[in-house]
């Protein structure tokens, strides 16, 4: 997660309006997605929680319609999917969807 999170932070000050995501009809940008993940571990970090937790909690935040997958289960693999997408040129590719081109 390390990884990606670095990924995303080194795009998001190269090309932060490169789309990162899309989902449904809202799209996220690197530069977007990593300022809230650096606002969210400075936040997480005094609550002693994880760098993932910022990433989870910045990717909520951004893309507030997650919330509204209903059941947990397909929240969850929304949100896999998501994270398999951003790490996909490190080799990060889901493996229910070997071939993902996009998240919808």
């Amino acid at each position: 997660m390390d990884d990606l999170l670095h990924d995303i932070q080194n795009r998001g000050a190269i090309t932060p309006h490169l789309t990162a995501v899309r989902l449904g009809d809202t799209a996220l940008t690197y530069g977007e997605l990593a300022d809230r993940i650096e606002d969210y571990d400075i936040v997480l970090a005094e609550q002693g929680l994880s760098h993932t937790a910022a990433f989870y909690a910045a990717l909520l935040h951004c893309m507030p319609s997650l919330a509204e997958i209903r059941p947990v289960e397909a929240r969850l693999q929304v949100i896999g999917e998501i994270q398999a997408w951003l790490g996909r040129e490190r080799g990060e590719v889901a493996a229910m969807r070997p071939r993902l081109r996009a998240v919808s």
